[in-house]
């Protein structure tokens, strides 16, 4: 079985890409395609969410699993590990799901992605893109536009223009030069 996914950006109007891929490819495969048609580096964090029929976050699916201690009891879903359809199955694809794909962790970007048909009674060993429409968005955000253009100057970073470091109280803080030489 096949799931053609549509792909959709928030940020260009004109990207639009269409993939279709085996229900049994994992998500390393659509990892892999979606970096491979979008032209970004394969070197970056990248995740999946499985949502709801309103883009709210159901399950996340990582490269590695980043759970701290606290966490581990929690379900972990590896790209390498999962299969599209242990958490899209046939009854979800049929009902349009939806999937975000994480390209951009620093400013917390995502394309949008839809299964629009399910294709029965055929099977792909490596999935194709069948749609490549437009650029797709740049991989890496701006930063500074993440955080509305602040300017460098301390006070406006603070929100008090007569914000002054040199007053803080840091009694008991070590400076990062105590720190790099071993005196903690």
């Amino acid at each position: 079985m096949v799931y053609k996914f549509v792909i959709l950006s928030d940020e260009v109007d004109d990207f639009r890409r269409e993939i279709e891929i085996d229900a049994e490819a994992t998500f390393t495969d659509l990892n892999n395609i979606l970096l491979k048609t979008c032209e970004y580096k394969k070197d970056l964090m990248t995740a999946f969410y499985i949502c709801d029929e309103y883009w709210d976050k159901k399950q996340e699916v990582t490269a590695m699993d980043l759970k701290d201690e606290s966490q581990k009891d929690e379900q972990s879903y590896l790209m390498d590990k999962t299969h599209l359809s242990d958490l899209v199955p046939l009854e979800e694809a049929q009902k349009k799901a939806k999937i975000l794909f994480l390209f951009d962790t620093m400013c917390d970007r995502y394309l949008y992605m839809q299964v629009r048909e399910v294709i029965e009674r055929k099977h792909l060993l490596t999935p194709e893109v069948v749609v490549n429409k437009g650029k797709a968005p740049k991989q890496e955000g701006n930063i500074d536009d993440m955080f509305g253009g602040l300017s460098e100057d301390s006070g406006a970073m603070y929100g008090d223009e007569d914000y002054d470091p040199d007053e803080l109280d840091l009694e008991g803080y070590q400076d990062l030069e105590d720190i790099e030489s071993g005196g903690y």
